[in-house]
């Protein structure tokens, strides 16, 4: 098992040093090299401007990912607050939150995004902020279900007789209990934002060339799919397996946990 590991290691040593050297700046314009094929040069072959493709890729995998974990991390923040609150509270507080989060979920993500961008700027930061918002009302309802849920719990009884009221209760003895739960739900919803975000950058909203972004890319690609197929297929299929490994690694998270949620 041992040297099963350490040939594994040394593999993905020589793969990551592999991807490192291929690397180039991935503004760079070289007119000659326009549309080319794949080659040891340029694995993805080159854009309508001589780019590499394969490195404009890469660094658009991560920024896709970047921008869809600071939403989710936004949606959490903001629906741990809000949806602590409710199902710790109750009553009043807890009818009007709900109401809220039924309002923002009635609402589709595009929408908003489109009134936000034609309100303020289109930028990736208003697109994210609308994200942000529409997405909470999930979010809001599922943490207060299971803080209403762990509420019944013997230790969150008995949290008073310790001295832990209020915020200490929910931030050092709630939100630990459910950590699972919404790491398998932030995993499986990154690979949606990412497409969101993607989808909104395909479309002109958000994110904009030549910024290497996996949906800039491919609005860069569609108008050479029967010249140069390659600027819009390797780009669609890294975008598939992000969303592919994060719903993969999410359910492995709910099986070893016993997580179920709609």
């Amino acid at each position: 098992m041992m040297k099963k590991h350490i040939v594994v290691f040394f593999a993905c040593c020589i793969v990551l040093t592999l991807i490192f050297v291929q690397l180039k700046d991935p503004y760079a314009i070289e007119k000659s090299n326009s549309l080319q094929g794949m080659s040891w040069s340029h694995w993805f072959g080159t854009d309508y401007l001589g780019r590499d493709l394969f490195s404009r890729t890469f660094y658009g995998s991560f920024y896709s990912l970047l921008l869809a974990v600071c939403s989710l991390f936004g949606v959490v923040l903001v629906s741990l607050i809000l949806g602590g609150i409710s199902g710790l509270v109750g009553g009043l507080v807890d009818s009007s939150i709900t109401t809220f989060a039924d309002i923002l979920i009635s609402i589709p993500s595009l929408i908003l995004t489109l009134v936000f961008t034609g309100l303020f700027s289109n930028s990736i930061f208003t697109v994210m902020a609308a994200l942000i918002i529409s997405w909470s009302g999930k979010y809001i309802r599922y943490i207060r279900n299971l803080v209403l849920n762990i509420r019944k719990e013997e230790f969150i009884l008995l949290a008073p007789l310790r001295g832990s009221y209020g915020k200490h209760t929910l931030f050092y003895h709630i939100i630990p209990n459910i950590f699972a739960e919404l790491l398998s739900l932030f995993l499986t919803d990154i690979g949606k934002i990412i497409l969101s975000i993607s989808g909104l950058s395909f479309l002109g909203i958000g994110v904009q060339p030549p910024t290497p972004e996996l949906g800039t890319i491919l609005f860069d690609g569609k108008a050479y799919f029967f010249v140069a197929p390659w600027i819009f297929i390797f780009p669609g299929i890294i975008l598939s397996a992000i969303v592919l490994i994060t719903q993969f690694i999410s359910s492995k998270i709910r099986k070893r946990w016993g997580i179920a949620y709609d």
